[in-house]
């Protein structure tokens, strides 16, 4: 089995119209380096400030290297029959595939991302990038953000990761050439949906939806189905037949409805352990009553927990606000194996312990306001959402125009489509709006 190495960097600029600037193409089989090609290449068209700095590539350096339609051929011959792999397939396949395309052919290759291929072999590491990459294992990249030191990095973790899953290598990581050949049926569908926020419905022939996602770039996410490679991915390649989006513009208000949808529905092949997008909670005992002595904090599996939050760096400062507020004493609220997380994720802070429990009620208040109206981007730059929030519970949302539409309350709520307030949708509000994305109206 072959394996295509690549990494790329590129001129920057608006989606869909960046060229590619530097490449790197090393050809991996039975453990070793058969082939390689490295160049810079010129594209025809300035490079943005912002690339310059951060790769130190410059206009005159790439004004007499060759062009990509002059690598073309050998770039095709070089990855004939092998796996394109790269950390990240999404970006360096789709740039790929454009440069080929202005030239009126067709570029399709079986391809692995080391990124989620790397989420399953180390699931502990917070994040997947080339950095971390580098510092986890102990990896040297001689030349971070320029295509040859990213593609050798990138190299040395794919070797790696076939080392540590023989069963992957030999099940899943190949591909069929009937498989990598597939076209993108919705690729026009997509074209002009770049950094659109909502959610899509992948349906087969007989009219079932076969998966459901929400997204804030539908173009990518849509592509990305059909540049994978796993077994699941194939499948649905195979069955998709139609293509539904439903643009919303918030990321809060699609986060939401594709969860209910999920769970109503179960498309097939939405198979992800990471089902939804807050997937750490805080689990309390109420059985002696509506006052709260400590709380636990667990990812969330099989049970619901009573507030929902991204992760660690969210649930511990948020706990911390509560405490310091209330007056509540972190070594006997929080337990014992939770108090360690707490200390690590939170400032110093100290104050006096007045009491030893608090109202159910009183934590609620916490995650939202009473009342308010909370403001957020809308499907276009002249419309905004408004997400209607009424005794800390969220009632629903609806779109409004700054210039001309009028804010009431009342009127907002006659428009608003319902949302079930339950604890998933306030966590989902109450991320947003700390993040600042949304905003508190007036």
């Amino acid at each position: 089995m072959k394996f295509a190495v690549i990494d790329i960097e590129c001129t920057g600029g608006t989606f869909g119209a960046e060229r590619i600037i530097d490449v790197a193409i090393f050809v991996l089989e039975n453990g070793e380096v058969v082939d390689q090609l490295v160049s810079l290449v010129n594209p025809e068209k300035g490079i943005d400030p912002y690339v310059t700095k951060l790769t130190g590539i410059t206009n005159k350096m790439v004004r007499t290297a060759p062009k990509f339609y002059e690598l073309a051929k050998r770039v095709v011959k070089i990855t004939e029959d092998c796996t394109f792999v790269a950390h990240n397939i999404s970006f360096d396949y789709r740039v790929f595939q454009q440069e080929f395309e202005s030239m009126g052919f067709d570029y399709h290759r079986a391809t692995l991302d080391t990124i989620p291929y790397c989420e399953r072999i180390f699931p502990e590491w917070e994040n997947y990038g080339l950095k971390t990459v580098s510092k986890e294992l102990g990896l040297v990249n001689s030349a971070r953000h320029r295509a040859e030191g990213d593609a050798r990095l990138t190299l040395e973790l794919l070797k790696i990761l076939l080392e540590k899953d023989r069963e992957a290598y030999l099940n899943k990581v190949h591909v069929s050439k009937e498989a990598s050949v597939r076209k993108n049926p919705f690729k026009l569908q997509v074209k002009n949906m770049q950094n659109k926020v909502g959610i899509y419905y992948i349906y087969n022939e007989e009219g079932e939806a076969i998966y459901v996602g929400s997204s804030k770039d539908l173009q990518n996410s849509i592509n990305r189905h059909f540049v994978a490679d796993n077994k699941v991915a194939l499948a649905l390649q195979r069955e998709a037949a139609t293509l539904d989006v439903e643009e919303l513009g918030n990321q809060a208000i699609a986060e939401v409805l594709v969860r209910s949808t999920l769970d109503k529905h179960r498309p097939v092949y939405n198979t992800s352990k990471k089902k939804h997008f807050l997937n750490f909670g805080i689990f309390i005992d109420t059985k002696k009553g509506a006052e709260v002595d400590h709380v636990r904090i667990f990812p969330v599996r099989h049970k619901v927990p009573d507030f929902y939050f991204e992760g660690p760096k969210t649930i511990y400062p948020w706990l911390q606000k509560v405490m310091m507020s209330e007056g509540l004493d972190p070594f006997t609220f929080l337990l014992d194996r939770d108090r360690e997380h707490y200390f690590k994720h939170t400032q110093n802070l100290q104050w006096k312990a007045k009491v030893k429990c608090i109202g159910m009620s009183t934590l609620r208040s916490y995650m939202l306001p009473q009342e308010a109206v909370l403001v957020g981007p809308g499907r276009k730059s002249t419309e905004q959402s408004a997400i209607i929030i009424e005794n800390f519970r969220v009632l629903g949302y609806t779109y409004f125009y700054l210039a001309t539409d009028s804010t009431n309350v009342a009127q907002l709520k006659k428009r608003m489509v319902h949302l079930e307030s339950d604890a998933y949708t306030v966590g989902i509000m109450q991320h947003y709006l700390q993040l600042g994305y949304l905003k508190v109206l007036g």
